[in-house]
């Protein structure tokens, strides 16, 4: 017999934690939907008060997120990492990302001078960097970090690419 927690002991010690989390908050009525994707732990909430879960640029949803995989740590010593999403904020938030990558992809390849993306979050930044990451004409990195914290995304041709160039085997990013 394994002393490895089984996935439901995970989710519901999670969902015991955000529920501490968001009362300690003083969110009132929110109703938490739970999923598990790809060994990761999905929560929902759905709530009247939506705008105050998700905060100014997600600074809320990124605080829950934060504390409650922290907390979940300290209780395991190996613990799958849980998503806070409110209103399908991340999701959305994600394909804007992309769509915004998608056309500095396209300004990068015609002009060939390096786009830099407004200040993004760690994860944020992520998404980019993952999604243009098996394109060989194009180089992505992050760089200067701003008063609160957030750094920037510069996309740019590889260094042996010149502009006007066919990027072969270079499709360009697909949202997953």
């Amino acid at each position: 017999m394994s002393d490895q927690p089984t996935m439901q002991e995970y989710i519901h010690s999670a969902q015991e934690i955000l529920s501490n989390l968001l009362r300690l908050s003083d969110f009132g009525d929110v109703q938490v939907e739970t999923t598990v994707a790809d060994g990761q732990i999905f929560f929902q909430l759905v709530s009247e008060d939506t705008g105050r879960l998700i905060g100014r640029t997600s600074q809320t949803l990124d605080a829950l997120q934060f504390l409650l995989n922290r907390l979940l740590s300290r209780q395991y010593d190996i613990s799958p990492y849980c998503v806070v999403d409110a209103g399908h904020y991340r999701e959305r938030r994600r394909e804007k990302l992309l769509a915004d990558a998608q056309a500095a992809l396209q300004r990068v390849r015609q002009t060939g001078a390096p786009w830099r993306m407004p200040p993004l979050s760690s994860m944020e930044r992520r998404i980019i960097h993952q999604a243009l990451k098996d394109l060989p004409d194009i180089r992505t990195q992050s760089e200067d970090m701003d008063s609160e914290g957030r750094k920037r995304v510069v996309i740019s041709l590889a260094e042996d690419f010149q502009p006007g160039q066919p990027a072969e085997d270079a499709p360009a990013p697909s949202p997953e």
